[in-house]
């Protein structure tokens, strides 16, 4: 019996996202088999661009020319237990992966897609088993932020004989001004902080603060700090790096801790900066990310050798 002021739970065949940022994370498990989501286009809700069909063979069916490519993907063998997946969708392919992990899916999109703006998760497998999803919500691509134009655009320049450029770029104040530095790092190219006395630059990866003695310092001041938090994120972020996993791009943060001002990086997929600070990877939800005037973008990734 159900009580008088109980309304019955009745699972929706459906749930659809707002992903306008290019990139989502999502736990999933079912006890069924092929589970489907689908990305629908931005401007028209209602136009299915693609399916994909997760499985020992993942599936991405193209809906408009119904062609379909086929990925091995043997490192998930079943749903049974929950997994944190992330999405990406951006620089003309789609890709799909376990968290930590080099993608399975690995997709080129054709140039004159629609741009990808909500996701569909099917909650039913086609057994009829249901599938449990748990979405993290996709970073918020605000309008570019306007602001003065300045002759000297952003560059990167290698630290040599421990001599600061002229025009580096000030990134905050540690007991003296520090710098907004990056360096290579397990296949990534990490932004962080450069800090003169020393003459290293450290970076925050893998829950510690990595010192490096080979990196580039940020130069130019055709820039500027706009507060934001978690996953809102202005079109005209400056990016600074890529990640080691799927090539994702890298932004530069910073944010007050313990009465310091400390420069890091801002990963999307997490919604956090990374703060490089006394031998730890602190991470804030609020904090400033470095822009530039909004007709430099789109931005190409870095190169990924210096």
């Amino acid at each position: 019996m159900i009580a008088n002021n109980r309304v019955p739970h009745v699972r929706e065949p459906q749930e659809i996202y707002k992903a306008n940022s290019g990139s989502i994370t999502f736990k999933m498990r079912t006890q069924g088999n092929y589970p489907e989501l689908v990305l629908i286009a931005h401007h028209e809700p209602h136009v299915c661009l693609y399916k994909l069909t997760l499985g020992y063979e993942t599936k991405v069916y193209r809906v408009d020319d119904k062609q379909e490519e086929n990925f091995p993907s043997r490192v998930v063998s079943n749903f049974h237990d929950f997994r944190e997946f992330y999405l990406t969708w951006h620089n003309g392919k789609i890709k799909l992966g376990i968290i930590g992990q080099e993608p399975f899916v690995d997709y080129q999109k054709k140039v004159t897609d629609p741009i990808i703006g909500y996701i569909l998760f099917k909650t039913q497998c086609r057994s009829s088993q249901y599938v449990e999803w748990i979405v993290e919500t996709s970073p918020v691509l605000l309008k570019s932020i306007p602001f003065k134009r300045m002759k000297e655009r952003l560059h990167w320049r290698n630290m040599r004989n421990g001599r600061l450029p002229p025009d580096a770029m000030i990134g905050g104040f540690e007991d003296e001004f520090i710098y907004i530095a990056r360096a290579e790092h397990y296949s990534s190219l990490c932004p962080g902080k450069y800090v003169p006395s020393t003459r290293k630059a450290f970076i925050p990866w893998g829950h510690i603060v990595n010192a490096k003695e080979d990196f580039e310092i940020l130069c130019g001041i055709n820039a500027q700090w706009v507060k934001t938090r978690s996953n809102y994120v202005p079109q005209n972020a400056f990016i600074g790096g890529y990640t080691e996993v799927g090539n994702e791009p890298l932004y530069i943060g910073r944010a007050m801790v313990d009465g310091k001002l400390i420069c890091g990086k801002v990963h999307l997929l997490y919604k956090m900066c990374y703060l490089p600070y006394k031998g730890r990877e602190v991470v804030k939800k609020t904090y400033e990310i470095l822009v530039i005037p909004g007709d430099k973008i789109p931005q190409a990734l870095p190169l990924r050798a210096f």
